[in-house]
């Protein structure tokens, strides 16, 4: 176990929220930055013992911390439809059209590759990079997939990309602002960094849920961001926000009226407690 600091204030001035298990019962707290209030785990395992939490049963096993089955071809489907319409909603297609010559994309945290897949698929050359093996393994012999097995930070390119993404990703990275800069360097100058993260604001339908909230999953989810602490820790790396929308309520069952109505009401309101975001360098 590793204490922390806030990655935006450097600060370790923690406020302490409530504490909650984790799958194999170790308790961990939830905790608040007190100058800026961005939500983090402290302490928390450190990078070599977290890896244990992403063993093959979090991708193939149901729980409410992981996937029913992450490789199966409905959950591959249902992941393929969610990429499209947040690509749609942060305009791709601009983007494309706006780069001449060959396209590249590097998609951090890329788990099986679908999103991968789907770049190359749209003509780009696409590459991924994850910590789980079973995942990397997956997208590599099965998809045929330029993927990478490591931690993105010890990673190097020959080359600079015009599409960084990180698909629900932050909020399990140990240090998000060195990723965040990393990506700023790796980025292309017209490029566009795209990012998803689960959403813990006030206004949100997840702080109707308190403590059983669908994403206090403690300690594979380690940041809990708010749209002004996402966008501090995109400032001080670089970042420019251009598009931000949000998405998704929890409430109900899949595909029922009650989601249906919430998830409308959380994109229509901006009160989803997942962001979806666009950016570029300052």
């Amino acid at each position: 176990m590793e204490s922390v600091s806030c990655p935006i204030c450097v600060d370790s001035s923690n406020i302490p929220i409530f504490t909650k298990p984790s799958g194999r019962g170790e308790p961990f707290t939830l905790v608040r930055c007190a100058w800026c209030g961005l939500r983090f785990l402290d302490p928390r395992p450190d990078e070599n013992e977290i890896v244990a939490y992403y063993e093959r049963e979090y991708f193939t096993t149901r729980t409410d911390r992981g996937y029913d089955n992450y490789f199966s071809p409905p959950v591959r489907s249902e992941i393929e439809r969610v990429i499209a319409l947040n690509c749609a909603d942060l305009h791709l297609d601009d983007l494309e059209r706006a780069i001449p010559g060959e396209r590249r994309s590097l998609d951090i945290g890329c788990a099986a590759g679908y999103f991968v897949n789907y770049m190359r698929d749209r003509g780009w050359r696409a590459s991924g990079v994850d910590i789980a093996r079973d995942c990397i393994d997956f997208a590599a012999d099965r998809l045929s997939l330029d993927v990478a097995f490591g931690n993105y930070l010890d990673m190097s390119y020959p080359h600079r990309f015009h599409l960084i993404t990180l698909w629900a990703t932050i909020e399990h990275l140990h240090r998000p602002l060195d990723v965040l800069r990393k990506a700023h360097d790796d980025l292309a100058d017209d490029g566009r960094l795209y990012l998803t993260t689960c959403r813990d604001d006030r206004w949100t339908f997840g702080r109707l849920k308190g403590a059983a909230w669908r994403y206090y999953n403690f300690p594979e989810h380690l940041f809990f961001f708010s749209r002004k602490t996402m966008i501090a820790l995109l400032d001080r790396a670089g970042f420019a926000i251009e598009r931000f929308l949000t998405y998704g309520s929890g409430f109900g069952a899949p595909s029922s009226p009650l989601r249906r109505i919430a998830d409308s009401m959380a994109k229509r309101w901006a009160m989803g407690d997942m962001m979806l975001l666009s950016a570029r360098k300052k």
